[in-house]
């Protein structure tokens, strides 16, 4: 029998320059480049995660996207040192996560965290009624 679930999804995200992008990501988010064809596709990794740039002239809207890693304070320290500019400061939220948000240079962001436990429901916060 054929396995039907997905395996990992891969973000494309528009973006104005493909090689200044990689750069960026190289630079200061700490990625691979892995590879570009003809100036208007390529993509970077790290660790398990690849993301795919597509070049356009035409306006966009930048995209958020979830980066899930080990220890989200240590990472946070790394991107400041990098000079990454840190649009959301890090903070421990009701649905289990310790994250920050972080802006690449075409305007496109990525919350970065990792897991603190389980979810607990505004009710359980004295929020709800």
């Amino acid at each position: 029998m054929t396995k039907q679930g997905w395996l990992f999804v891969t973000p494309q995200l528009p973006v104005r320059d493909v090689r200044e992008t990689q750069r960026f990501y190289r630079d200061v988010l700490g990625c691979a480049i892995a590879w570009i064809y003809d100036e208007e596709y390529g993509a970077v990794y790290n660790g398990e995660s690849e993301i795919f740039f597509s070049q356009t002239d035409e306006p966009f809207e930048p995209v958020t996207n979830f980066v899930r890693v080990e220890n989200a304070d240590a990472v946070l320290e790394t991107l400041r040192e990098r000079g990454a500019t840190i649009v959301e400061e890090i903070a421990s939220h009701p649905w289990g996560m310790r994250e920050f948000t972080v802006e690449d240079n075409n305007g496109h962001r990525f919350r970065i965290g990792h897991s603190q436990g389980p979810v607990v429901p505004p009710e359980e916060r004295g929020e709800g009624g």
